[in-house]
């Protein structure tokens, strides 16, 4: 269920909106799923979400209808991380890129995973997991593996040139 249609100066086309959801839902399939959105870290803008099967138990978290603010305020407050990560790496001055940051609390983790190899600067994808449903290590193989699907799905078609004789 996309939020809402990406800004046109974000670099992912409208028109691949529903191929970038299709990568997205992929990760549906991770057991423990509570959300997952590709973010905007500069805006904090939610470019889409996807929802996990919800748990069988009543203790799982909160409610179906209240996920849509629950990632948005999750990814609000991995954009912030990722900006303090940046600041404190250029203060001393460590060339390393950030692969990912994991967050654990008592029933969550939350794992925020730079995409540059997405081809679209700046993107990141946010997953919430069940701690006591996922496997955190095929968790984090999963995000990185979208990197090059979503670069794909955000390239715009190639023009074909014709011989014209």
């Amino acid at each position: 269920m996309p939020v809402n249609a990406p800004p046109a100066s974000l670099g992912v086309p409208s028109g691949g909106s529903d191929a970038v959801h299709a990568v997205l839902a992929r990760l549906q399939s991770l057991d423990g799923l509570v959300t997952a959105c590709l973010v905007e870290p500069d805006s904090a803008f939610v470019l889409d979400t996807v929802v996990g099967k919800p748990a069988n138990d009543a203790d799982s978290g909160a409610d179906v209808s209240d996920q849509g603010a629950f990632a948005a305020t999750i990814s609000a407050a991995a954009s912030d991380v990722v900006q303090v990560i940046g600041l404190m790496t250029s203060s001393l001055g460590d060339p390393d890129e950030l692969e990912d940051v994991t967050i654990t609390f008592g029933r969550r983790h939350h794992l925020i995973t730079p995409l540059p190899e997405a081809g679209v600067d700046g993107l990141l994808v946010v997953v919430s997991l069940d701690r006591a449903r996922t496997n955190l290590a095929l968790a984090r193989q999963q995000l990185r593996a979208l990197g090059p699907l979503l670069r794909h799905a955000t390239q715009p078609p190639a023009i074909e040139s014709g011989n014209a004789s």
